[in-house]
């Protein structure tokens, strides 16, 4: 068997060959292909960290692709302290937008286009609900995620929102909505979202009609989890959809390299989201995965409201001073040097060596 934390790795690795030949992957998928199976490993080069003792080590560099499991721990963990600065003493409500399944598609064939429409109609369906006197009456802050996977890791685009329950009125009140068991309603949202989504994505790319119509008569679910109390089990909360990929290394149970097969654990939401197993081929595995590759540059985290970049630290300490609070109590957490296995002392970082020194 093989160890659990560098069972991805050991998969693509031992994998990409056949996966190659048998799928013909793009440029943009060979690439994080590659990326995925050279991290951490001495084609990528290494940092050499030294101590006054003589002893040496080596740290292989990591590929930094936002795709590979094993680079994604450490940028959440910067960014969920990133978000702690602008967290507000509220409850925050979670919002999942969907797309109907006969999109998916389409969704792949034009993915850039898909999921900007898709960012813009859930930002502006709920900037134009809370904007009602009826709901809300003031600006909210939230922030948007994006992913693509289901538990199984099929295809299945939609966004994650974390929004603030309440919001800041002609900036001089904050509407609070905390004690509220709900900040919108469902129905109303989604219907918004939908013909928003519809419009937007018509006007960036061509629609066949007959796809039209079928999307005027799809359902576009909206749904609203529980609302978080603290700000800090909201960052926390978002941070576990931010910066990650469609599956972890902790769900896969085993990888038999004679059957060239993959056992991982997943949630069945459709039946009272009890525990399962689901093995797949290895190259099924590895397709699954590699479905979930973004268009170049495109950003899948964005923030609306409050909490657009421009002037957002003003809107939070406006915000702040109105709920008559400070900033967040939190301490980032201190980064812990290498230690010298030898002495115990902490390791200086002495120089980096290319590939080839590294063999």
């Amino acid at each position: 068997m093989i160890p659990l934390p560098n069972i991805i790795h050991e998969i693509f690795s031992e994998n990409i060959s056949d996966f190659a030949a048998a799928h013909d992957p793009c440029h943009a998928t060979l690439k994080v292909l590659n990326h995925v199976v050279s991290c951490r490993t001495p084609s990528l080069g290494a940092a050499v960290y030294g101590c006054g003792c003589g002893a040496r080590e080596l740290v292989y560099h990591s590929c930094r692709d936002r795709h590979c499991p094993v680079c994604q721990g450490m940028n959440n963990a910067r960014w969920a302290e990133k978000q702690m600065e602008s967290a507000l003493p509220v409850k925050y409500f979670h919002i999942v937008f969907t797309l109907p399944g006969d999109l998916n598609g389409f969704v792949m064939r034009h993915p850039r286009e898909s999921y900007n429409a898709l960012f813009e109609a859930a930002s502006q369906a709920l900037l134009r609900l809370c904007a009602d006197k009826k709901h809300l009456g003031a600006v909210p802050g939230f922030t948007a995620v994006l992913h693509t996977w289901g538990q199984t890791m099929q295809f299945h685009p939609h966004l994650h929102v974390i929004v603030t329950a309440g919001g800041l009125k002609a900036g001089t009140l904050f509407v609070d909505k905390s004690e509220k068991a709900f900040l919108l309603p469902v129905k109303a949202l989604a219907k918004l979202y939908q013909g928003t989504f519809i419009d937007l994505l018509s006007k960036s790319t061509p629609l066949p009609d007959e796809t039209k119509r079928s999307l005027y008569q799809s359902s576009f679910f909206c749904y609203l989890k529980e609302p978080l109390e603290s700000s800090g089990n909201v960052v926390k909360y978002l941070a576990r959809y931010a910066n990650r990929v469609c599956i972890s290394p902790s769900r896969v149970l085993s990888y038999d390299k004679a059957a060239k097969t993959v056992t991982f654990s997943y949630k069945d939401n459709k039946d009272g989201g009890k525990q399962k197993e689901m093995t797949l081929s290895a190259i099924e595995f590895m397709r699954r995965f590699l479905l979930h590759v973004l268009p170049k540059r495109f950003m899948k985290i964005r923030h609306y409201g409050l909490l657009q970049n421009r002037g957002k630290f003003n809107r939070i300490g406006a915000c702040r001073r109105l709920l008559r609070s400070g900033g967040p109590a939190f301490a980032p957490k201190a980064h812990m040097p290498f230690k010298c296995p030898k002495c115990g002392r902490p390791l200086a970082l002495t120089e980096h060596l290319d590939a080839a020194k590294c063999k």
